[in-house]
């Protein structure tokens, strides 16, 4: 068991990503209500752009810290609601809750399942295993940070080309084609910053080859997950997916 002794340093670190999070909501606010835009912008930026908090772990003295800071945006977002007394936590409700978080119990679920997967994630690859692989960790949740929100994002504002999942959702593959791009790139930026700056122990070869894959598999997992539920389905199986083909690769053994 690892000890709870957060160093200076750990906290300095958890309140940066604090603050980063809380500037990120701000700003797109702020840009939502100056360019009069709908909640929905606000919501994609936080999706975007906020999970990169979690980046503080190559740098952490203990890993605790990251795993905190993940734990505290579940519990917060988990009781976010209209009724909730703290009225910073009811804006938050206003600024990320569209119609089907609405439908779950007056709680932001998706968002929720955005902060437990990132939590999940964050403790497995900081507590249980070498924090030299988080790499694979982090690509399967940048992948969701940029795969799914643009895919989000492309497909309701240029998606003609429309199909069924077999979830029952649906999809358009000029949506699809933006998850693919984006978890491509996602998966890029984590490996280089986790596996190859981070703790050299990844190639700029296998890198490439690693974001294929973490690519193709957050594609079809978003194609076909529940749309409440991705946010919880793609970064876990991508992560899945790009562990094992790191080990098939050589690279963890």
């Amino acid at each position: 068991m690892i000890a709870l002794e957060i160093t200076m340093w750990d906290l300095t670190l958890m309140g940066i990503a604090y603050l980063y999070v809380v500037i990120i909501i701000s700003i797109g606010e702020l840009l939502r209500k100056k360019l009069n835009y709908s909640i929905s912008f606000t919501r994609k930026l936080i999706h975007l752009f906020a999970g990169f908090s979690a980046y503080i772990i190559p740098f952490q003295d203990n890993p605790w810290s990251a795993t905190i800071v993940a734990i505290t945006f579940v519990i917060l977002l988990y009781f976010s609601s209209p009724n909730s007394p703290i009225k910073v936590l009811s804006r938050w409700f206003e600024t990320m809750a569209d119609r089907e978080d609405e439908l779950s119990a007056g709680h932001i679920m998706g968002p929720v399942y955005y902060s437990i997967s990132i939590t999940v994630l964050v403790a497995l690859f900081t507590f249980i295993l070498p924090v030299e692989y988080s790499f694979t960790a982090a690509a399967g949740l940048t992948a969701m940070y940029l795969g799914d929100g643009l895919g989000t994002t492309i497909g309701l504002r240029y998606g003609k080309h429309k199909y069924r999942a077999p979830t029952g959702g649906t999809r358009s593959l000029e949506g699809s084609l933006a998850v693919f791009v984006g978890s491509f790139v996602g998966a890029m930026i984590a490996i280089v910053v986790f596996g190859i700056f981070g703790f050299s122990v990844v190639t700029i070869n296998d890198a490439i080859v690693l974001s294929l894959i973490a690519a193709i598999v957050a594609t079809i997992v978003e194609a076909i997950s529940p749309s409440l539920y991705d946010n919880f389905t793609v970064p876990l199986i991508t992560t899945l997916a790009v562990y094992i083909s790191a080990m098939y690769l050589g690279i963890i053994v």
